[in-house]
């Protein structure tokens, strides 16, 4: 999908430099897939020890879906 963004160059570079990617696509994309990652990591977290019942195949199973 072709998106325009305003993005911050001097933030763009160092996250292409840390990361050791080398588009601006790769870079926004990674971003967007760390977010994603870490609100299902506080997701989970969250529902420890809640009774939650989510078994190990379960959760595989989700992952897979997407």
């Amino acid at each position: 999908m072709r998106t325009t963004l305003d993005i911050d160059g001097r933030l763009l570079r160092e996250a292409m430099a840390r990361a050791r990617l080398r588009t601006k696509t790769e870079t926004v994309e990674r971003g967007l897939e760390e977010l994603i990652n870490a609100a299902r990591r506080r997701s989970l977290s969250l529902a420890r020890g809640t009774g939650y019942g989510m078994t190990l195949r379960s959760f595989l199973r989700s992952r897979k879906d997407e």
